[in-house]
């Protein structure tokens, strides 16, 4: 999608890392002296005399070289690599023509030519403005790490409260199944001189939720209501289902 909006500027990282290697691929994108041109050209055009399904005799294939090494003045030297003449020799099926060689060059020097130029534009911006963060003190520190020291003990203890009523929230004592209400109640706190540990205390909850639950219907004129869901639900709702 193309953006009409202003382009934002560069942190200032960006602009000094684009800075450091400008030099670097403006020297890459130097042209080749012309005496290492003439061996690059040998050593493609060889290759290529030797790939090709039209190879060319000695004496056309040294007209040719004369004919690229000419068209290829100025040519950068990154270009002549290996992988370039790889390709070169994958492309050209027929021995190519000085245009098609050069073409083909350009071709692989575009993307490198598009960086160079995407690098010299971001070293010339005016880096944005980093907003400055004052340092915190030792005690806005150690304030924000009591905070969430605070927080993950809540956590740590609502989820401990959690797996204790989902394990023995629902227990009943033999001979109690299908009681509800005071009746439930009172069968708990029968068992409760033989309890101890997370029974013993969620029990004891499950006990008074039970009884202000009834005490409630009672008031209400209701029946006497199943036990709540869970610890955690109000009696209130109870008699909304």
């Amino acid at each position: 999608m193309i953006s009409l909006g202003p382009k934002p500027q560069p942190s200032g990282a960006v602009v000094a890392e684009a800075k450091r290697i400008l030099p670097d691929l403006e020297r890459a994108m130097e042209p080749m002296p012309n005496d290492r041109l003439g061996v690059e050209v040998d050593r493609f055009l060889d290759m290529l005399n030797a790939a090709v399904a039209n190879p060319q005799d000695e004496q056309a294939l040294q007209m040719r070289k004369m004919a690229v090494a000419m068209a290829c003045e100025g040519m950068p030297a990154i270009v002549w690599t290996p992988d370039t003449l790889r390709l070169a020799v994958r492309r050209f099926k027929f021995f190519p023509a000085a245009a098609e060689f050069v073409e083909f060059m350009e071709d692989q020097l575009a993307p490198l030519r598009s960086r160079l130029a995407g690098v010299r534009m971001v070293s010339r911006c005016t880096p944005r403005e980093e907003p400055v963060r004052e340092p915190k003190t030792p005690e806005a520190r150690e304030a924000v790490r009591k905070k969430a020291a605070e927080a993950t003990a809540r956590l740590q203890a609502q989820t401990a409260e959690d797996e204790r009523i989902r394990k023995f929230g629902s227990w009943t004592p033999e001979g109690a199944e299908g009681l509800t209400g005071r009746a439930l109640a009172a069968a708990l706190k029968r068992e409760l001189p033989g309890l101890s540990g997370d029974l013993l205390n969620v029990t004891r909850q499950r006990i008074e939720v039970l009884e202000r639950a009834a005490s409630l219907a009672a008031a209400m004129g209701f029946n006497s209501p199943k036990e709540p869901r869970g610890l955690s639900e109000s009696a209130g709702k109870v008699f909304s289902r």
